[in-house]
């Protein structure tokens, strides 16, 4: 009897193990398969912003009254657990309310899923849109929560793929052409010069990082980025980044895991992208508190408390109003011609990783 157990764990051991393997393998298809133009939403390489900009120019969103220009746009990319960025949980809809109530000068966009190079929801339209959804909808029960297990893989291989150098550029193109569209239908200027505070939770801080390069030279605007616990990895984008915040609660050990698999993060890497970008002063890392990754107790809880009575939300709002308010009026851009230099000879040298 017992070996009949101990078999059939291993069983259903090889068959989760089996399913894995074949969603990393497949994880870049769904970028490489718009870049080649299968998809209804296929792309135009040479002119990424000028699409998005037509595109919104001939709908009807566009507005037609002047109104003030905000301050500052910032786009909330959420993390792996997502399924649509029209389903992130209560405690990240408290945070951007209060986030808005803190920043009452700034335009929030939270309308971009951070894991589709074309915004599509898992749960949308899709060939495996029917799986996902009861997956979804069972991860919800006592009994199915093992499933979430399936999309927080599916969405850490396209983390993957996002810093993979040779699927990362078409991924990022992607996702950066969703957050432009988005920010045009939020009237962004066309012309551009507006700050873009990119805010990525756990995964969507390294999809954060890798639309920058495609944000910066499409939208002719200076590039921040907030990591909210992010996993961020040694993506050359890094370069095209006016300055980083990075949030890391003292409990939180998620966050390592770039340190510890990227090699362009280690110190012996001197010359790489991150390492320099860091050298130049334009990285702040923030310590909020006993903060874990997800769930009771991490950086979004709106009821958990730090020892000083702050809760958890107000303490991460407080510091990311903080850092954006620090944003110069006219910012000083990053040099383009550098970046761009920096960014093909990274990807030169590891053709391949």
């Amino acid at each position: 009897m017992i070996d009949l157990a101990v078999n059939t764990a291993l069983a259903a051991l090889g068959v989760l193990l089996f399913l894995l393997f074949l969603m990393a393998l497949l994880s870049p298809l769904e970028a490489l398969s718009w870049w080649a133009g299968w998809s209804g939403h296929a792309p135009n390489p040479s002119e990424l912003s000028t699409e998005a900009q037509e595109e919104i120019k001939e709908s009807d969103e566009l507005p037609q009254k002047e109104i003030r220009q905000p301050d500052y746009y910032l786009v909330y990319l959420t993390a792996i657990g997502g399924v649509s960025a029209d389903e992130i949980s209560y405690r990240e809809r408290v945070f951007l309310q209060k986030l808005q109530a803190a920043l009452p000068e700034a335009v929030i966009i939270s309308d971009v899923f951070p894991f589709s190079v074309t915004n599509n929801p898992l749960t949308g339209e899709r060939l495996l849109g029917w799986l996902w959804r009861k997956i979804h909808e069972r991860r919800k029960t006592i009994t199915g929560g093992m499933l979430a297990l399936f999309i927080f893989a599916r969405n850490l291989f396209n983390v993957a793929v996002s810093a993979d150098p040779r699927y990362g550029p078409i991924n990022n193109a992607g996702v950066a052409r969703e957050i432009s569209k988005s920010l045009y239908r939020n009237r962004y200027p066309l012309q551009g010069g507006i700050p873009i505070v990119t805010m990525g939770w756990s995964g969507g801080g390294q999809i954060a990082v890798g639309v920058a390069p495609f944000l910066r030279l499409g939208l002719d605007a200076p590039i921040y980025v907030a990591s909210i616990g992010g996993v961020l990895t040694d993506d050359p984008g890094i370069a095209f980044v006016e300055h980083l915040w990075h949030l890391r609660g003292s409990k939180d050990k998620f966050p390592l895991v770039g340190d510890l698999l990227f090699p362009g993060r280690w110190r012996i890497a001197r010359k790489s992208p991150w390492n320099q970008f860091k050298r130049a002063g334009k990285m702040t890392v923030y310590t909020p508190g006993p903060m874990i990754h997800t769930g009771k107790g991490d950086y979004f809880d709106p009821k958990t408390t730090l020892p000083d009575g702050t809760l958890h939300v107000d303490k991460t709002v407080a510091i990311i109003a903080r850092a954006v308010r620090s944003i110069p009026s006219l910012p000083e851009l990053v040099d383009d011609a550098e970046s761009l230099a920096a960014y093909d000879r990274e990807k030169k040298l590891h053709p391949g990783r």
